[in-house]
């Protein structure tokens, strides 16, 4: 297998490379939470580039950004999931209410900027 071919297939799937991470910076008893958050992001993009293809806007509808719906997504969740990284690990010995507060606010949050990056 060369490596364009190795991209090619590894690549619409590289946002599976936040679960580990999200392993090793969150403390013990939140993994699963986070892996549930991280599989959110996951699936609502996907989600997300599928609507906006059906719709016929593979690039977006006003096509201010050159780049396609998937990678600008990507790009987007990987800022979200990043920072509710951040912030699970500097707040460890916390509340698992808490923590799936922020989850379900972050991941609403990275779903409305990323609709509105993807639009553009």
């Amino acid at each position: 297998m060369t490596s364009a071919q190795f991209w090619q297939t590894f690549y619409p799937w590289i946002d599976l490379l936040w679960i580990p991470v999200g392993w090793l910076v969150v403390e013990r008893g939140k993994r699963l939470l986070t892996t549930g958050f991280v599989l959110s992001c996951v699936l609502l993009l996907r989600l997300q580039v599928e609507l906006m293809q059906s719709i016929g806007a593979p690039y977006g509808f006003f096509g201010f950004v050159k780049s396609s719906i998937f990678e600008r997504g990507l790009i987007c969740y990987g800022v979200f999931i990043a920072l509710f990284l951040l912030l699970a690990h500097f707040s460890r010995g916390g509340d698992k209410n808490v923590h799936i507060a922020a989850s379900i606010t972050i991941l609403i949050m990275g779903f409305c900027v990323s609709a509105l990056v993807m639009v553009l």
